[in-house]
């Protein structure tokens, strides 16, 4: 039982790394993932900022001439477009994100368990070696017990034998 107990601690340990590795990986993903998310953030802000800024232009022109306002028009509607190919992209990173984070969160509370059963298995053991070393303590006192009662009935059993000597004498 005992090395039985041993293997399976060795064994949780190793199941321990691996699960601190998909903890470790899926914390790399949380991360890339909001790094993701944080640069179409930008980029919409970006490009948000570009379009009321043409559109200031537009509204402050004195001297324009039709070219000039369809020019200015067609990048403003380029612009739009980017920007909503950039939130529909951000709405699939956020999602993914999401995602990341509940994977991240479930091989902690994987990670959890298993430390936990690691925890109930290393008292176990110690509970046995404590059995144990106990079993061994209470048997070196019996024994000792033992030994003495032995050597007490016979110094007794000297002693009877003596007097009854000396009685005979």
């Amino acid at each position: 039982m005992k090395d039985g107990l041993k293997a399976s601690l060795k064994r949780l340990e190793r199941l321990v790394q691996i699960k601190q590795t998909y903890v470790s990986v899926a914390e790399a993903n949380v991360k890339q993932a909001e790094g993701e998310v944080r640069q179409l953030e930008t980029a919409e802000t970006a490009i948000a900022g570009n379009i009321q800024h043409t559109q200031a232009e537009i509204a402050y022109l004195q001297t324009a001439t039709g070219h000039d306002l369809q020019s200015s028009e067609n990048y403003i509607h380029a612009l739009e477009l980017q920007r909503k190919l950039i939130q529909q992209s951000l709405v699939k990173a956020t999602t993914n994100l999401d995602q990341r984070r509940s994977e991240w969160t479930e091989a902690m509370r994987e990670q959890r368990i298993i430390e936990k059963v690691q925890e109930r298995r290393l008292h176990q053991c110690e509970r046995d070696d404590d059995v144990t070393n106990q079993k061994s303590q209470d048997e070196i006192s019996v024994g000792r017990f033992v030994r003495t009662r032995k050597r007490e009935s016979r110094l007794k059993e000297l002693d009877r034998t003596e007097h009854s000597d000396a009685d005979c004498s």
